[in-house]
């Protein structure tokens, strides 16, 4: 999954408050996303890339992908990233909430646990699945 956003800079992106609007305009689909990788591979978040972010057209391109707990992939990453976020994944309630991992430029790395009233289980019915 990656989202394309018509953006000046990437560093205008990696921020808190322009982490969470862009979750915010975004929430449909993250929210759908999130509830069908849960159904599939069990608890973990979504990780919002931004290091690997690349411009193109005038347009920002910012891969996003679901890491489940315990799986190769969180292996072959050693891990979550802090203890902080451990906790977040293992505490979230899924049928609620969306945990985002937003790997930040600067090397640092921001976590949330994000709800809204379209839940992620209706975010993805809504879909049509």
């Amino acid at each position: 999954m990656g989202f394309t956003l018509q953006s000046g800079r990437i560093e205008d992106l990696d921020t808190p408050e322009a982490h969470l609007a862009f979750i915010r305009s975004q929430w449909r689909e993250f929210a759908a996303f999130a509830w069908e990788k849960y159904l599939k591979e069990g608890r973990g978040g979504i990780v919002v890339d931004l290091r690997k972010a690349s411009k193109s057209s005038g347009n920002l391109q910012v891969p996003t992908f679901y890491i489940a707990q315990g799986s190769e992939r969180l292996e072959k990453l050693g891990g979550w990233p802090d203890e902080e976020t451990a906790t977040s994944v293992n505490d979230y309630d899924p049928e609620q909430d969306v945990i985002f991992i937003f790997l930040r430029l600067n090397g640092d790395v921001f976590n949330y646990n994000v709800s809204d009233e379209l839940t992620p289980r209706d975010a993805y019915r809504a879909r049509g699945q």
